[in-house]
């Protein structure tokens, strides 16, 4: 078998290190640190080095024919290639830190406080502003390419991940459910009929509020309310509720409401299920947000419209921020420009030109009332040519100005 040489290993990390900018090291047999591409790179400010969290992460893994992928609390991943010939150890190729998504403040201060840290909050969101982001589909791709320059050898990304699976498997107990059937029977108090749950989101499908409500109530006085959390009542109820509204939020799509609608609504939803400190107030949480779905959808059922129209409004809806013309939406749905114009204006009662502004300006009536982006952003956010031009199709539509509708709300009225 192939023996390695150590400039070998390095070249291959220099390389890897050339196609993604992520760090990427090279550890010895004896755990030293023997090369390093990114000398200078940021590491967590709650360790001492990059070398703390990969000590922390890989010691003990032993040798593995397959890229080992590992998770810090913190978000970061990292993935480790052991370099041996004969069972005989030479060292890790290891590679990281990097995330799947870039962090908002304020997810960074929600994962501090789940933590229980306290730090310099400035220092950890400079932290992970700079991190690589990737996938991490293309994450586990570069593993098997790195691993392929060591040995040649071709791996599937499925036996990586189920390979991984048997690593890092920790095996959770649970307690036996036959106790609680038992006393289920005794009681004569038992969980909801599945048929129940079915007519229920079915409601919610079809918009029909009333029948929804009614449905729900009786629901509460008869079944019996899973345990979710056995530390804390308001904890099992919040987590019922996050199933409640996860249910309704996939029924409302099949009902035909704008898949990013609904999901931002439940986001929402369970956002503001986070704040609350009552019992009552989670079960009125549930109550309303079961309301506006089947109200939503009731409102998306009146206007029936053809595929290509449906199409291009979800098309719309989800590339608000970017430049949309007639030329892509036709593209998209494989018609005339002029034929989906006329299509479009017929179903839908304004032009396409129309609709879109109509929609910008909604999402810029979000953006003045609930963040702090200025006139001048949103415009340039939401692709109009200048300020004044936007302040234009804004009264058009709200029918008074930007600025007089951020006074309207700071008054309250």
């Amino acid at each position: 078998m192939h023996i390695f040489k150590q400039e070998d290993i390095e070249y291959i990390c220099k390389l890897a290190f050339n196609m993604y900018r992520i760090p990427v090291y090279f550890y010895n047999n004896r755990g030293d640190l023997v090369y390093d591409t990114a000398p200078n790179s940021l590491h967590n400010p709650l360790y001492p080095s990059n070398f703390a969290i990969i000590a922390e992460l890989f010691s003990g893994t032993g040798l593995h024919d397959f890229p080992v992928l590992k998770e810090t609390k913190y978000l970061e991943k990292f993935f480790s290639i052991s370099i041996h010939s004969n069972h005989q150890f030479s060292g890790n190729i290891i590679v990281g830190p990097v995330i799947n998504f870039r962090m908002t403040e304020e997810t960074i201060n929600g994962t501090l406080r789940d933590l229980q840290i306290s730090i310099n909050k400035e220092e950890m969101v400079r932290y992970y502003t700079e991190l690589p982001i990737i996938s991490n589909f293309n994450f586990i791709n570069m593993s098997m390419v790195i691993y392929y320059m060591v040995y040649q050898q071709k791996l599937e990304l499925v036996d990586i991940l189920k390979n991984n699976e048997e690593v890092n498997k920790k095996r959770i107990e649970i307690e036996s459910p036959h106790f609680q059937i038992t006393e289920g029977r005794q009681t004569k108090i038992v969980h909801t009929d599945i048929s129940i749950e079915k007519k229920f989101l079915n409601y919610i499908k079809m918009g029909k509020k009333d029948k929804l409500i009614e449905t729900f109530h009786t629901n509460q006085k008869q079944g019996k309310k899973g345990v979710l959390s056995k530390t804390s009542y308001l904890r099992s109820q919040k987590n019922l509720a996050i199933s409640i509204i996860t249910l309704a939020t996939r029924a409302a799509v099949e009902g035909g409401l704008y898949q990013e609608i609904a999901y931002n609504l439940s986001d929402s939803y369970i956002q503001k299920l986070e704040e609350l400190t009552e019992s009552k107030a989670v079960d009125q949480l549930i109550e309303n947000a079961l309301l506006e779905f089947a109200e939503r959808v009731e409102n998306s059922k009146k206007h029936k419209y053809s595929k290509p129209i449906n199409v291009c409004q979800n098309f719309i809806f989800n590339h608000l921020y970017d430049n949309i013309t007639l030329s892509e939406l036709a593209e998209l749905t494989s018609l005339n420009p002029n034929y989906l114009s006329n299509l479009f204006k017929k179903e839908v009662g304004i032009s396409i030109l129309q609709f879109i502004q109509q929609t910008k300006i909604e999402e810029a009536k979000s953006l003045l009332s609930y963040s702090s982006y200025t006139l001048a952003e949103i415009s340039t956010l939401l692709n109009f040519h200048d300020q004044s031009y936007f302040a234009k199709v804004f009264k058009k539509f709200v029918g008074i100005t930007p600025k007089k509708f951020i006074n309207r709300n700071l008054n309250g009225s």
